[in-house]
């Protein structure tokens, strides 16, 4: 667990583009790039998604930067950003504390 990585990127969707973002979401987890990657979704608001990613190390989560900002940019239009023109809420490390194994 020592070298394992995690991000979480917080996505607001516009009203009446929930079903797309997801629908899109489905498309970029069945790409091979993603089949190792240890991800899952929540929702804890209406149109508020929370994405957690569990990379083995920090050599994962560079090989899938560039098309997770491809992906990004193909489903801007869905959300919404903030006065800053952000378009996700994000946070990443290093896993300094936990129990992500049984």
């Amino acid at each position: 667990m020592k070298d394992k990585i995690v991000s979480h990127v917080k996505f607001t969707i516009k009203d009446g583009c929930v079903s797309d973002f997801l629908a899109a979401q489905t498309e970029i987890d069945s790409d091979p790039l993603f089949s190792n990657l240890l991800t899952f979704t929540i929702q804890p608001e209406e149109n508020v998604f929370i994405v957690t990613n569990i990379y083995e190390d920090i050599d994962q989560a560079m090989s899938i930067q560039d098309k997770a900002l491809e992906w990004l940019d193909s489903i801007e239009h869905l959300l919404v950003c903030d006065e800053q023109g952000s378009r996700t809420e994000a946070w990443s490390g290093p896993i300094t504390f936990g129990r992500c194994e049984a």
